[in-house]
Order: C-alpha cells, then structure tokens, then sequence
C-alpha cells in the first residue's frame, strides 16, 4: 500500500512539475512575441508622425489644368448682360509654409479662352422697310461664323490653410488675388479679323492688355500626391470700357 502511495504521490508531482513548465514556456514565449510587436507599433506611429509633419511643413509644387467656364460682362447705363466663353489654363503653383498650417502660394499658368457663334447682317434700312421691324423674324443678312480667341497669362498670388481631414487627404481653403496679361485677343467674321488690342480696329474700344481680380476656392490634397478643386474668380479693373471678365476653375493638378 505504501509502495502504491507513492507511486501515486510521484506521478502527480512529475504531472505538476509538466504543467507548470508548460505554463512558463508559454509566458516566455508571450513576452518573446510583444518584444518583436513593439518596434513594428513603434514603426507605424513614427510614420503617421512623419507624414503629418511633410504635409504640414514642407514646402510644394503642382502642375496643374484648369477647366474656366467664364462670362464676359458687360455693364453700362442700368443695362447688365454677359456672353459665355470656354476656357483653359496651364500651369504651376509653388506653395510654401509661413507659419503651418497656413501656406504662401504664387505662380504662373497660360489661358486660353474662346467663343463660336453664328453672325447674321443685319441692314436696318432695306430690312426694316421689307418685312416691318420684329427681333424674332429673320432679317435677310448673310449668317456667318463668328469666332472669338484669347490668351492670356494668369499670376495668382494666394494664401492657403491646410488641415488633415484623414491620413491621406488635407483640405486646403484659399483666397488670393490675380493679375492676367493678355497677349492676344482677336474676333474672326467671315473673312475679316479684328485684334481688340489694336487702336485701327476697335477704335475708343481698344482692349486694356492687364487686369487685376480676386479669387478664392478649395482644393483637396490627396496622399500629398494629387489635387482636385473648385473656384471662383472675377476680375476687378476692366478690360474695356464697361466689360470684366469672371468664372469659375475646376482644378486637377499633380503635387511634385
């Protein structure tokens, strides 16, 4: 009996001593696994931290193309009216940190704006006479292709605030002023041309070559790669007499 006590005695403490040690083995090897967890956790912080202190500091270009869907108009004695022009522009924009998060921008891009539309003559003496005055009627002139172009160089001078809206993406609010210099302006009637900036074809109505104007908007800087943004603009000294220039930019551009 005293044989089998202990037996029995020697297998249970040789059954502890097992479990126990596999009980060490295991908290040996929790503590092997949080050593090799710690520096990848201390590796993904560092990185979130980098990329906020790039987005937030450091100095950036962006090539961009804009799309200008744009108004000429025209106000003169109570009488207000604009016609539309479509529009593109070209260009690069340095952004550079005053104090962050808010940013100095400048740059330059190349505008091009154009119009197509049908001219009819119009002979008020013969017309008026022959089928009585009425602006819905056809007066008889001939139709021709009128076609109006002009390009410019734009150079926008901008403050921006930045702010991360998530890891990847910062928005990017700006207001700023503009000065466009224009280089050429022409309509084309059929066969005939007339440069607006030239005092033998326009006469008192020649056009001004600079303008000065007022924009703001806001973009979306995304993994500090690519910009998308919308804007508005309008121009603040004439280009002739009586007539500005305002629309708006929707902006795609890529960050270098």
């Amino acid at each position: 009996m005293k044989h089998f006590r202990f037996l029995t005695t020697a297998t249970l403490i040789a059954f502890g001593s097992f479990v126990c040690a596999q009980n060490v083995i295991t908290l040996d090897e929790m503590q092997a696994k949080k050593k090799q967890q710690q520096p990848q956790q201390q590796k993904v912080v560092k990185e979130k931290v980098s990329y906020s202190s790039a987005s937030d500091d450091e100095a950036f270009g962006t090539l961009f193309l804009q799309y200008n869907p744009s108004n000429m108009h025209v106000s003169y004695n109570g009488y207000s009216g604009s016609t539309s022009m479509t529009g593109f522009s070209l260009g690069y924009l340095y952004s550079k940190p005053i104090s962050a998060p808010l940013y100095l921008e400048f740059g330059a891009a190349v505008q091009y704006f154009f119009k197509s539309e049908k001219y009819e003559d119009y002979y008020p003496d013969y017309d008026d006479y022959y089928y009585g005055y009425d602006e819905h009627h056809s007066h008889g002139g001939k139709s021709h292709d009128a076609k109006f172009s002009m390009l410019s160089v734009k150079i926008p001078i901008n403050v921006m605030y930045s702010f991360e809206a998530s890891d990847a993406i910062a928005i990017q609010p700006y207001a700023g002023i503009y000065g466009r210099v224009n280089i050429l302006a022409q309509t084309k009637i059929g066969d005939q041309k007339a440069n607006h900036f030239s005092k033998d074809d326009m006469g008192d109505d020649t056009w001004n070559r600079f303008q000065l104007g007022l924009h703001l908007g806001c973009k979306a800087r995304f993994s500090q790669k690519f910009t998308a943004g919308i804007g508005y603009y309008m121009d603040l000294t004439k280009i002739t007499d009586h007539t500005t220039i305002r629309g708006f930019d929707i902006t795609l551009g890529l960050n270098l």
